[in-house]
């Protein structure tokens, strides 16, 4: 007898393809050859630990090396904001000014040491000296930590304690301080008038010439106490004097007689652009005497201080243990010349009375003078001592002469009002 079939559900399993059987056994396969090629690298390498450590480095060399484009424009806005806000303010020259004259006036006792370079930043200070045994510093002046044995630094908190400006006994000019950049988050400050008055600027091309420029600049600015000279080739938009008119006409110029002469005239500063050997070498003549500061895109020979400067704009003197980004410079020092304009526009000119010669007058118009003569002071109060930007902004305006003058910075200017400005610039005045 037949068996019949249950009645019921039927399970039917299916069978596997060939070709998916394949592929898993190839992905298998390429698994473990990627696995043991793994394997002998980590071996090589010395070792899992090793491995990823290594493997972590170059991971965040990668980050990091994509994220500096990044960090680089945001360092050079910083910067820029920075150095223009220093730059911009007035009582910040002055305070530089008197921070090298207070570290001169410190150094007074020791013989060939002087203050050639300053630090700023928000509340604190430290000025950079050149000694052959640097004394300890007195009060409120400290060693300064973290940049080198050649600084003091200064705590900017305190008004009050900030030490007197009076110049050391001696100097005869008064120290002419320019940013060149920043260096971290503090101003870096060099004085053209503390070392041997010849300054070159020398590196690659665009990065230096764009530095003499805002080095140009800053001279040029009210209250700087500099009279500025750019010859030609200094600006491809600016047309100067040629560099043998300038030369001969210092060399013809006598030099100030007396100490107290020295330190009141302004320091004369010639910036000029590719000298050959032998005007190079009457202008270190010239700085050699001391009446001169001349700056340079070019090397010169005897004793000269060199700026170097690369491809992004860092500016480095080792031997002035110097080391700054000077890129945001150019755009600092354009803010600082545009503030500059508009405080002179916002500024009241003075009418002062011009009192014409003795002339005859009839006893009617003496006595209608007399009660205006009376209720009128007899002469103007003496200013006070407030500062030095108060003192210079009172000295009398020169009798204008035939030479036509720059104004203000016009190297950063546009090249429509810098191509019209004529060859010589002077800057005095209050800022």
């Amino acid at each position: 007898m037949t068996p019949v079939p249950a009645q019921g559900h039927l399970i039917s399993l299916a069978k596997p393809d060939s070709s998916l059987v394949t592929l898993v056994l190839v992905i298998v396969a390429v698994l473990l050859l990627l696995f043991l090629l793994l394997r002998h690298v980590v071996r090589k390498r010395g070792g899992w630990r090793r491995f990823r450590r290594g493997l972590s480095r170059e991971l965040a060399l990668t980050r990091r090396a994509f994220g500096e484009p990044l960090r680089a424009l945001r360092r050079h806005r910083r910067g820029v904001r920075a150095l223009s806000r220093h730059l911009c303010d007035p009582r910040s020259g002055l305070l530089v000014r008197r921070l090298l004259d207070a570290a001169g006036a410190a150094l007074g006792d020791v013989p060939g040491a002087f203050a050639y370079g300053l630090r700023t930043e928000p509340g604190w200070a430290a000025v950079q000296i050149a000694a052959r045994r640097l004394p300890a510093p007195p009060a409120p002046w400290e060693i300064a930590d973290g940049l080198g044995p050649q600084s003091w630094s200064l705590s900017l908190a305190d008004e009050d304690a900030l030490p007197d400006a009076a110049p050391r006994a001696g100097a005869r000019v008064r120290p002419l301080p320019v940013a060149v950049g920043m260096a971290d988050d503090s101003c870096v400050h060099l004085d053209l008038a503390a070392g041997p008055r010849m300054i070159t600027v020398e590196g690659d091309a665009a990065p230096r010439s764009r530095l003499l420029q805002a080095l140009a600049a800053q001279l040029d600015r009210p209250g700087s106490g500099a009279s500025v000279t750019v010859t030609d080739g200094v600006h491809p938009h600016y047309h100067g004097e040629p560099i043998d008119t300038v030369l001969r006409r210092l060399e013809d110029t006598p030099a100030a007689t007396t100490d107290e002469e020295a330190v009141t005239a302004d320091v004369t500063v010639v910036v000029c652009s590719s000298p050959t050997r032998e005007q190079a070498r009457r202008l270190s003549d010239l700085a050699a005497t001391g009446t001169v500061v001349c700056l340079t895109d070019s090397p010169a020979a005897g004793h000269s201080w060199a700026l170097r400067v690369d491809g992004r704009g860092r500016v480095t003197a080792p031997e002035l243990d110097l080391y700054a980004d000077s890129a945001p410079l150019g755009r600092a020092v354009a803010a600082a010349v545009r503030a500059d304009r508009r405080r002179a526009r916002r500024a009241p000119t003075r009418q002062w009375p011009i009192e014409p010669a003795v002339e005859s007058r009839t006893a009617p118009e003496r006595q209608a003078l007399a009660p205006a003569a009376l209720s009128a002071p007899t002469e103007l109060p003496e200013p006070a001592e407030l500062s030095e930007l108060v003192e210079e902004s009172r000295r009398p305006v020169p009798a204008p002469t035939p030479t036509r003058t720059i104004a203000g910075a016009d190297l950063l200017s546009e090249p429509a009002t810098a191509r019209s400005r004529p060859a010589e610039a002077s800057s005095t005045g209050g800022e």
